[in-house]
């Protein structure tokens, strides 16, 4: 499938590559410009915001969820482990990003504070796709105007933190 193919067929995906392309290079940018204990943070967050571009253009979530549905099945482990196992994943995901949330808020500024949280609100919903429990999924891939909702999510994630990359 060509790459224009690709995009035409999953238009989600072309407005998740643009969205954070737009917030890796406005990192970027509030790096060069910012105080002097922000500059790394603003780094880091357009590295993440490049690993989110090429997360969305290779789907590795896809092939991580298939491999291990695959392992699981083989070893008939999948009945077991699906759902309440995937529920406890979630949850220890979520109190860990919490906890780095609350690690991020007391050592950036306001700009990049934000964007912090928010690219980390990001990689949590790329883990839970990951993770890839049916009714969340069903809520993720709902259609909203051609674009699937997790699409859109993606983008204002991505606005958020390219505005929190303008703040001063």
């Amino acid at each position: 499938m060509g790459l224009l193919s690709r995009f035409s067929a999953y238009p989600s995906d072309l407005i998740g590559l643009l969205s954070f392309a737009t917030a890796a290079i406005a990192c970027a940018v509030a790096a060069r410009r910012s105080a002097v204990r922000d500059p790394h943070t603003w780094y880091f967050l357009a590295l993440m915001n490049c690993l989110f571009v090429m997360e969305i253009y290779f789907g590795s979530r896809y092939l991580i969820t298939v491999l291990t549905k695959t392992v699981l099945a083989k070893e008939q482990l999948y009945g077991k482990l699906h759902g309440r196992f995937q529920e406890i994943i979630i949850v220890a995901v979520v109190v860990i990003v919490l906890g780095l949330s609350l690690f991020v808020w007391r050592i950036v500024g306001t700009g990049a504070r934000v964007a912090a949280i928010l690219t980390i609100a990001v990689m949590v919903l790329f883990a839970v796709e990951t993770i890839s429990l049916h009714s969340i999924d069903a809520i993720f891939y709902r259609p909203i105007g051609g674009v699937l909702l997790l699409g859109w999510v993606w983008a204002g994630a991505a606005l958020g933190i390219v505005v929190s990359s303008c703040w001063r």
